[in-house]
């Protein structure tokens, strides 16, 4: 009995095919093939190699019989040109079709011995091979995938990574957006309250914040501040300032113990009722004027009356007007230790151990005896409806062993004072309630004070650093006025002997030509000079610092000068043939235009004799 080699199914004599997988009988046939002889002629020995890669059986010394040459010869082409019997038509129908152009599978047998035929092998060790259609190629094995896959899934990591960027990317952008948006809705709102009452505008880099004399660069707050709040987290900025107690306008202040104020009697300023300080506020895109008034004395406090017009902020907004009142004890007029110019609509109005204006007698006294003052700069930055204060401190030293003149306008007219300056490093110390990178490092600054025990009055102050509005920030004594038991008409004396009068005590607000209420007193000084001269016709002329172009200063001066002429005209009735009007802008400064106090004393209105 003969076993197919493919299948291990019995086969009967006469069959070219195996009835259970199709392989042709002559591959499949588990018979003994001779071996073929070593002097066999070379065409027997290719006939017998051959033959040999198409048996999985050992082949025996014997040449095959007749028959099994026949069967050999359909499947291997260069076998001995025997022809081959053809099958009865009734087997080839029932067996299915092998084309002669499909190369069948090449099996090689194991080493056997020669001589010893194998056993059949159970069916199932065998794994059949399908029939392969006619016209179709071997299926060739597969190679792995793992290789081929890391390309694609590297890709996948890359465009991954790349929608993360941009999404964080727009999250930022949009943020970024919407804070201005906010922002310039907040100021739009603002600028439609009336005058003075203007809405509290989250803080931002370079904002005041409704309060004149701060050198404070503001970090934001509100929606614009959890907004930047945002974008700080996702730059791995967590810097959101040093824990400090609020304070607020709202806060429980216990009030000044009555105390002696310092005679004013023989002061060079005398710091009393009625006196006024024009402090000019330098910032990034312009001279701010404020005016700080002395209201009232009483028996334990200084009253103070802070004034400040709109003017342009940092961020290019402008700021809404303000009035605010703040309170000095004259306890701390002795002997405060810190100094403050700040005032707004939530710092408190009263702050113990603090003076403004002027240095206490303590700190004064230092000065003189050491050539030094241990400086302590009080602000505050705002969060919200409150504040939350900060320092500056360093170690001032006199700069030159003398006094130094310094230049100032006191009641019209410009004169020079004797001050004392001093320079020195300040830094501020923890806690502090700014991030960072909001905080002045290692800044230069400087001060100048009147050489005047009875009122030592700060004429600048000075802290030069970038978060600093841009390092312009410096608070500046520019104007004085106070009462005197007999005034002179300054303006008509001028007149008298110089036919020009130059005058800076009328007030505009800003880049306007819309008159303020302090400027009276010189107003009613032109009137009483026509008065007394009913013959002179005055010409006034208007005049301004650099601050904007050359074009927009000159219409500004115009508009300023003809409204001095109407308010004569329509409040004093002095005839309009009497006064004529001209503007000059910038063109004709009387000093340089590149420091604070020059521009302000550029700031002018002249009146000419005829």
């Amino acid at each position: 009995m003969n076993f197919c080699t493919k299948c291990g199914n019995p086969l009967e004599s006469g069959l070219k095919f195996c009835t259970g997988c199709g392989s042709p009988v002559a591959t499949a046939l588990a018979t003994s093939v001779p071996a073929q002889p070593a002097d066999a002629p070379p065409a027997e020995k290719a006939e017998a190699s051959l033959a040999g890669e198409w048996l999985t059986s050992p082949v025996s010394a014997a040449p095959p019989p007749q028959g099994e040459w026949e069967a050999i010869g359909t499947t291997i082409s260069d076998a001995p040109s025997r022809p081959a019997e053809v099958a009865p038509a009734d087997e080839w129908q029932s067996m299915a079709p092998t084309p002669a152009q499909v190369p069948p599978v090449q099996r090689q047998a194991p080493p056997v011995s020669p001589s010893v035929a194998p056993e059949p092998q159970p069916a199932a060790n065998w794994r059949p091979t399908p029939p392969v259609p006619a016209g179709v190629a071997p299926v060739q094995p597969t190679t792995s995938s793992k290789s081929s896959c890391l390309p694609a899934l590297l890709i996948g990591l890359a465009v991954l990574a790349l929608i993360a960027v941009l999404v964080v990317g727009g999250v930022v952008y949009v943020g970024y957006k919407v804070k201005q948006k906010a922002t310039a809705l907040l100021h739009q709102a603002d600028a439609a309250l009336p005058e003075g009452r203007q809405a509290d505008v989250p803080s931002t880099p370079g904002h005041s914040d409704e309060k004149p004399g701060t050198p404070a660069a503001n970090p934001p707050n509100g929606a614009a501040g959890l907004l930047e709040g945002f974008a700080s987290m996702i730059n791995g900025d967590q810097d959101q300032g040093d824990p400090v107690e609020s304070v607020s306008e709202r806060d429980h202040v216990e009030p000044c113990a009555p105390a002696p104020y310092p005679a004013q009697t023989g002061a060079r300023i005398p710091l009393e009722q009625g006196t006024v300080i024009t402090n000019s506020w330098g910032i990034v895109y312009q001279d701010v004027e404020s005016t700080l008034s002395i209201r009232e004395l009483t028996p334990a406090s200084l009253e103070l009356t802070s004034d400040t017009p709109k003017f342009k902020q940092d961020d290019g907004s402008e700021q809404g007007a303000s009035s605010h009142q703040t309170t000095v004890c004259n306890d701390d007029v002795r002997s405060g230790i810190k100094y403050i110019t700040e005032n707004g609509t939530h710092v408190p109005p009263l702050v113990h151990g603090a003076t403004r204006l002027r240095l206490s007698d303590k700190s004064f006294g230092e000065i003189k005896s050491t050539g030094k003052i241990s400086m302590d700069y009080l602000s505050f930055q705002s969060y919200d409806d409150a504040e939350k204060p900060y320092h500056d401190v360093g170690v001032l030293t006199r700069v030159e062993p003398e006094d130094v003149p310094y230049p100032m306008i006191v009641n019209d007219e410009r004169v020079t004072l004797p001050a004392i300056h001093l320079a020195g490093i300040t830094d501020s110390p923890s806690p502090d309630p700014r991030p960072r990178k909001y905080r002045p490092n290692h800044s230069q600054s400087e001060l100048y004070v009147i050489d005047d025990p009875l009122d030592p009055l700060v004429l600048l102050w000075r802290v030069k650093d970038p978060v600093y509005h841009d390092g312009k920030f410096r608070l500046e004594v520019v104007k004085i006025d106070f009462k005197v038991a007999k005034a002179v008409n300054t303006v008509e004396k001028q007149l008298a002997e110089q036919k020009r009068a130059v005058t800076y005590g009328i007030y505009f607000d800003f880049n306007k030509d819309t008159i303020k209420p302090e400027s009276e007193k010189v107003l009613k000084e032109i009137v009483q000079a026509m008065t007394d001269n009913p013959d002179w016709k005055l010409t006034v002329e208007g005049h301004t610092d650099n601050i904007g172009g050359d074009a927009y200063n000159l219409d500004l001066s115009k508009r300023r000068a003809a409204a001095v002429k109407q308010a004569l005209v329509d409040r004093y009735h002095i005839a309009p043939e009497r006064l004529s009007t001209n503007g000059f802008g910038a063109s004709r400064p009387i000093e340089t235009n590149d420091t604070l106090e020059g521009r302000a004393r550029n700031r002018r209105v002249e009146l000419t004799r005829e």
